[in-house]
């Protein structure tokens, strides 16, 4: 055999070896992790995916006391089953309630956020009262919703507006924005507007929330003056609430004391609404902070637990002060025992909500299924986001 060749056949067998090593490699780590593929796969999907961002203009005179009541009670139920579907990777919420000039306020404005439980709060401490007269500030909601929000200029990310009332807006105020010119921003941000019309009263209101939905690619709807909806409890409510409350209060965070301080308030915030919201409220909002979107927004950033498990922090490289107020007066060792065992009972407990969002979400279908041909809110909301978002480009 030629020199020239058998170097060429040890190279090929070096090669094999190589390889062959290699593979062996790849499966031992699987072997011993075998969760690194599906890790790989989960931070690959969390990147996929399309951005949801939705704003509710609520009318909040006296008239609108239906529509407040049905708004805390099924708008997280509305989150939750858009995020349940597949291609929305986050999802963002804001609102504007408005009333009219001479009322308490014109408008109220919940900024844009993935912190929906922030929006929930300030949601809960509205009220329906005012108005007792038409036309509403309908122009001005509708133009703070439009260049007020802060809306993601990216193309792919579906963007919508909901504007829920009774009463048209004013036309006579000179100061004002017309919704007409307000659809022109609109169009250019690529933001649907959706209108409901609450009601048989106010019928001069219909032209222009039809006007509104036209000019933006949008929908018009017209349903009953309490925005009726309909509840379902079901056998799974209390043990979903008090699972959501143990992953909850388990949250502890690090870092400077600002940045402790800003996620120890929305760590009590969330709390605060396992005793102001409805039992079937908040079993909605435990489905929404079991989906993909809720999953990446639910504990916010730099706390402790999570970001031990997933080796994005050492302990180490924490000072005494960064560490949380519950690690301060353990040692190193104590402090590695009590993470992991924090880690192991969330763990266990985000198995545990997931089986039983899961076999709530069937018990809710199946109930669903005997209701059909009643009116609900929130189903249309639904029905109209996810016919837009899939559409959308």
């Amino acid at each position: 055999m030629k020199m020239n060749q058998l170097f060429t056949l040890l190279l090929a067998i070096i090669c094999m070896i190589n390889l062959s090593c290699q593979s062996a490699a790849n499966d031992q780590l699987v072997a011993l992790n075998p969760e690194s593929e599906a890790n790989t796969e989960s931070i690959l999907d969390d990147t996929s995916g399309k951005s949801v961002e939705m704003v509710f203009c609520l009318d909040a005179t006296g008239s609108m006391g239906g529509l407040i009541a049905t708004a805390k009670e099924k708008i997280w139920s509305i989150v939750s089953e858009m995020a349940q579907e597949n291609f929305v990777k986050d999802l963002k919420l804001g609102m504007v309630f408005y009333r009219d000039r001479g009322d308490n306020f014109i408008t109220y404005p919940i900024s844009m956020t993935t912190d929906l439980d922030s929006v929930y709060s300030e949601l809960l401490l509205i009220g329906a009262q005012g108005g007792g007269d038409s036309p509403e500030s309908v122009n001005q909601a509708l133009h703070e919703a439009i260049t007020k929000m802060r809306w993601n200029e990216d193309k792919s990310t579906y963007k919508t507006i909901f504007v829920v009332g009774d009463c048209p807006p004013h036309m006579d105020y000179q100061d004002d924005m017309s919704y007409l010119e307000s659809c022109e921003i609109a169009a250019e941000k690529g933001i649907n507007i959706n209108t409901i019309k609450l009601g048989n009263s106010c019928e001069e209101a219909i032209p222009h929330f039809q006007k509104m939905a036209e000019c933006s690619n949008g929908n018009f709807l017209q349903l009953d003056q309490n925005a009726s909806d309909i509840v379902i409890e079901t056998p799974y409510d209390e043990e979903i609430n008090e699972v959501s409350r143990k992953i909850d209060e388990s949250r502890m965070y690090y870092g400077y004391q600002s940045e402790k301080n800003l996620n120890n308030i929305k760590k009590g915030k969330s709390l605060d609404v396992y005793n102001s919201g409805s039992l079937t409220s908040n079993s909605d909002r435990a489905s929404y902070k079991n989906s993909k979107a809720g999953r990446k927004a639910w504990m916010g950033n730099k706390e402790m637990i999570k970001d031990y498990s997933d080796s994005t922090v050492v302990l180490s490289d924490l000072s005494i002060d960064e560490l949380p107020d519950e690690l301060k007066d353990l040692s190193k060792t104590e402090q590695e025992v009590l993470l992991r065992k924090k880690a192991a009972e969330r763990k266990t407990n985000e198995t545990l909500l997931d089986g039983l969002t899961k076999k709530r979400q069937g018990y809710i279908i199946n109930e669903k299924e005997k209701n059909t041909g009643i009116s609900s809110f929130s189903n249309e909301v639904i029905k109209i986001m996810k016919t837009q978002a899939n559409t959308s480009k």
